[in-house]
Order: C-alpha cells, then sequence, then structure tokens
C-alpha cells in the first residue's frame, strides 16, 4: 500500500466516528478523549504532525475517565477543525510520510537503571528527543540483565537502588566492560565528597548530582558518547586492516559465548588463514603482503552480515564470530567470500597478476563444554592438510533447532497495526521464524488462546483502549506468565505521564511514544528480543 493512502484511511475512520456521534444527543467525554488521544499518536505516525499537535492539544479540554454526558452539538466545532486538517492538500506530503518511516535509528543506546520511574521516564524523554535510544531498568536485577543481554553504549546509575547498592553495580559493570571504555555514570541527590570519590575508585566514569540540568546533561550524554565510539575503536582494533585485534575478539566470544549459555542459542566461529602467504611477502615484499592483508579484510567487511564480527587474530589469519548462526549457514556464507576473493586478482612491481586463497574451519557452539576456538583451529588444520583453499566444519553435529518468535500488536487503532504488522513484514530473521498477531483490544487478547510455554514472544500493548486498557493487561500477564519469554512494550501517545511509570512499575520492559518511527519501533524490538535471541 502506497504510503499516502494512509492519509485517506486515517479521514475515513475519522468520518465513521463522527457519524456514531450525529446519530445520537450525546457523547460521553471519555469517548472524546480517547478519540483525541488515538488521532494524536496515529497522525503523527504517519506524518500528519500538524494534526497530531492539535489533537494533543485539545486533550487538555477533556478528561479521561469522566463519565459526563456532553452535547454533541458542543463539539461541532471541534469536528468541522478536525475535517479541515484532510480538506487542505498541504497537511502532509508523501516526503513527510517517507521521511517518518524511513528515518534512521542510531545504534548507540544508553541504559538508565533508577528505582525513580518518573526520573527515569524524564531523562529517557530528553536523550531520545536528542535521538539517543534509552531503556530503563528500575532495579539492580533488571539492570544486569539489560546489561550482559543488550550491552548498551553506555550506563547511568542511581547510587541507590532497592535490590543493591548502586556501588555494586558500578563495580560489577567496570570489571565487565574495563577493556570497553564504556561510560559509567552515578547519579545521586547525596553529592557529598565521599561519595563522589567512591564512585571514581570503583571505576565510574562520572558522578552527577539530582536534580539534573537536562541541557546540559544531554550533550554531556552525546559527548560521552563520541568520546567512546572513538576510544574503543582506536583500542579494539586493527591498525592496517581495520579489523578487531586479538583484544576485541577475547572479549566478544566471552560474551558471545556467556550469552548463548544464558539464552540456549548457538553462535559459530570461523578461523580464516590465507594460503602460502609467507611466500607473497618473499616473492614481492612485505608492503604487497600488507596490500593482500587489507583487500583480504575490505572484502570480509564488505560481505559480512551486520551482525557478525570480523577480527584479525594474528598475522594472516583472521577469524569470524556470527552470532545465532549455525554452522550450515557460516559455510554458505565462506563459500560467497571464497568466490569473490578468487576474482581477486594482485599485481606488484613488473610481476605477473596472482591471486590468494584462503582456507577455513568452522566451529559451532552449541554448550558450556564447547572449546569454540580449538574446534575451528582443528578444523582449519585439516582443510590445510587437505590441500588448502577449502572449508571444513568440525565434526560434531546436532540437529539444528528452528525457533519461533511471536510478535503481538494489541492496539484499538487498525492504522498503528497496519504500519508496524507491514515494517515487521520486511524483518527476516535468520535462524527463527517471526510470527505476528494483530489484536483490535486488550479484551480480545487476554480472552484468546494465545500462550504456548515453550515459545517466545514480543507484545506491543496500546495504552488506552476501550473495554480493557494497557495497564490491566500488563498487569495480567505479569501476574499470570512467566517474565523470561515475555518481553513488553507499551505503546503510548502520552509523554512522561503517570501511566508510563505505573508500566514500568508494573513490570513492562519498554515504552514507545506515538507518534513513532515505524523503523524504529523495529530496531527496539530486536534490541530487546536480544535476550531470546542473540
Amino acid at each position: 500500500m502506497a504510503k499516502t493512502n494512509y492519509k485517506a484511511l486515517l479521514a475515513n475512520r475519522m468520518e465513521q466516528d463522527f457519524s456514531k456521534w450525529l446519530a445520537q444527543p450525546h457523547v460521553q467525554e471519555r469517548e472524546v478523549y480517547r478519540f483525541l488521544h488515538t488521532m494524536k499518536g496515529t497522525a503523527g505516525t504517519i506524518g500528519l504532525m500538524e494534526l497530531s499537535e492539535f489533537c494533543g492539544q485539545q486533550l487538555d479540554s477533556f478528561a479521561e475517565d469522566s463519565t459526563e454526558l456532553l452535547p454533541v452539538q458542543a463539539l461541532n466545532s471541534l469536528m468541522e477543525t478536525l475535517k479541515g486538517f484532510f480538506a487542505s492538500e498541504g497537511a502532509v506530503s508523501e516526503k513527510a510520510a517517507s521521511d517518518r518511516e524511513e528515518a534512521p535509528v542510531k545504534e548507540s543506546f544508553v541504559l538508565v537503571i533508577d528505582a525513580d520511574a518518573q526520573f527515569a521516564a524524564s531523562v529517557k524523554e530528553a536523550l531520545e528527543a536528542k535521538g539517543i535510544p534509552v531503556v530503563i531498568a528500575l532495579d539492580a536485577q533488571k539492570g544486569m540483565e539489560f546489561f550482559y543481554t543488550l550491552q548498551p553504549q553506555m550506563v547511568i546509575l542511581d547510587r541507590t537502588l532497592p535490590d543493591a547498592d548502586g556501588f555494586e553495580l558500578v563495580a560489577q559493570i567496570h570489571e565487565a566492560t574495563k577493556n570497553r571504555f564504556l561510560p559509567i555514570a552515578v547519579i545521586s541527590a547525596d553529592d557529598r565528597m565521599e561519595n563522589r570519590i567512591r564512585s571514581m575508585e570503583l571505576g565510574a566514569t562520572d558522578f552527577l548530582a539530582k536534580p539534573l540540568d537536562m541541557p546540559f546533561f544531554t550533550a554531556y550524554v552525546s559527548n560521552r558518547l563520541r568520546s567512546q565510539e572513538g576510544l574503543s575503536h582506536g583500542s579494539l582494533y586493527d591498525e592496517l586492516t581495520g579489523a578487531g585485534n586479538r583484544t576485541y575478539f577475547n572479549q566478544v566470544l566471552q560474551q558471545t559465548a556467556a550469552l548463548a549459555d544464558k539464552t540456549k542459542t548457538v553462535f559459530t566461529l570461523v578461523l580464516l588463514d590465507l594460503d602460502h602467504f609467507r611466500k607473497v611477502n618473499d616473492t614481492y615484499g612485505h608492503l604487497a603482503g600488507d596490500e593482500v592483508l587489507r583487500t583480504f579484510s575490505a572484502l570480509l567487511l564488505k560481505m559480512k552480515r551486520e551482525s557478525d564480527y570480523f577480527f584479525r587474530y594474528g598475522g594472516d589469519q583472521f577469524a569470524l564470530i556470527l552470532p545465532d548462526t549455525n554452522a550450515k549457514t557460516a559455510a554458505a556464507l565462506i563459500d560467497q567470500i571464497r568466490s569473490a576473493f578468487a576474482e581477486t586478482g594482485f599485481s606488484f612491481s613488473l610481476s605477473e597478476p596472482f591471486q590468494v586463497s584462503f582456507s577455513a574451519g568452522i566451529s559451532e557452539y552449541r554448550q558450556k563444554r564447547d572449546v569454540p576456538v580449538n574446534m575451528a583451529d582443528s578444523a582449519l588444520y585439516q582443510a590445510k592438510q587437505n590441500g588448502r583453499s577449502q572449508t571444513i566444519v568440525s565434526e560434531r553435529t546436532a540437529d539444528d533447532i528452528r525457533r519461533h518468535l511471536n510478535l503481538i500488536i494489541v492496539d484499538d487503532d487498525s492504522l498503528v497495526r497496519r504500519l508496524v504488522s507491514k515494517q515487521f513484514s520486511g524483518w527476516k530473521p535468520q535462524d527463527f521464524d517471526l510470527r505476528i498477531e494483530e489484536y483490535i483490544d486488550g479484551a480480545s487478547f487476554v480472552e484468546s488462546s494465545w500462550y504456548k510455554p515453550e515459545e517466545n514472544y514480543m507484545i506491543l500493548l496500546d495504552g488506552i483502549m476501550p473495554k480493557m486498557d494497557g495497564l490491566e493487561v500488563l498487569n495480567h500477564m505479569r501476574s499470570q506468565y512467566p517474565h523470561e519469554n515475555i518481553i513488553i512494550s507499551m505503546l503510548t501517545s502520552r509523554n512522561n505521564e503517570s501511566d508510563i511509570v505505573l508500566a514500568l512499575k508494573n513490570g513492562a520492559d519498554d515504552y514507545i511514544v506515538k507518534p513513532f518511527y515505524a523503523q524504529e519501533v523495529v530496531a527496539r524490538v530486536e534490541r530487546l528480543t536480544m535476550r531470546m535471541f542473540k
């Protein structure tokens, strides 16, 4: 469906609502509030920003829970004004809608660990207004789970948490990331010098006193993220090839194995060795050898998937770590790289053109007793013994288990459901099947037979719906179902209000404020589901 059709669909749905109002003498005030709330979120999502802002302003004139009956004739002016937004051809352009749907999502994100949900929500609002995604945890347990599974680019945590001493978390995070230059900021209303000193001694990079000056704070976070990116790249990457270095390899391998153990998933390690590379150096010189290494690395960096990690393991040996990937899939990727590298010709000085091949050993990690480096190294040795220029997969095999992620969209707004479903229809996870289900309201979702204990779920839950609102559904789910295989993100048109705070306190893993970029929703779902599928 063309993006511009969403405007017509929204106009038609609005006219249907108005027809229902006009068929009766009175309308409940809360029904008008709910209508404006929905219009605000949907209009902004499809690019009708002026309409979205107008509906947001009108919400202040109506009470969400009021059952007072309003004369329909008193709503005539409001209805005519809303119709005017659709009569104007300039209300939205195809480019505006496209810009919202295709806007880029930045990779860096911040983890905020703070028991004060209202404060955490305000931090999230301020940073995301600057394009910096934020994930919130209201206690230490949730915070450390997010830290290990999501691998944030910065951590901001309060000195006092309900289930742990904030200083203990600083020490744990610093120990786990001492080679990553991860910014760790301690925030507290108690800014005594001993607390500041203790924070620095344990590995924090900063101590910030509450209340925060938000303009300074957002600039500070942006600064730290830029610095972290520069420092990490300089210390973790090989200068000649641009591949990750041995230190970075060890760090990623350890983290990937720990996550695989926790989530019971697999990953694959590939060791690659250039064939007869010493002969290249001896025949053409070390400058020529360096050029071969750079060319090979550039090809790998271009052809690997975005989720894969590439390293210079040592000399002319390289490594690939492929998260959530089985050996068969890894071998197919290596075959593609081999074919592309075989077409690469080298010529130095007056020498005849020549090609360089490589050998590869692959190991698939499935359980703690596996030693992926030794397994891949043995397979690589076998490949070289067998004549080089080939790939050998470690002999241990196991049946590949196909898993599922059920994405459930619960929203009474059909346009929002359609937009989100459309965006996810283009998401093709490699080793699990994505199933998308839609429910028109909370009651129909709760009453359905949606849950299977052996499967995993990501639920996008609207905050305000008829019959049963999002908070009621959230409370029902957290009381009736386990947390491990269900992740819940609230969708709301409110920003930093009581329902956001209640959602976080009652077990929501995240919330997304309408209007949103549909692409942003996909990125957040990918990030949040990493604990189930890395």
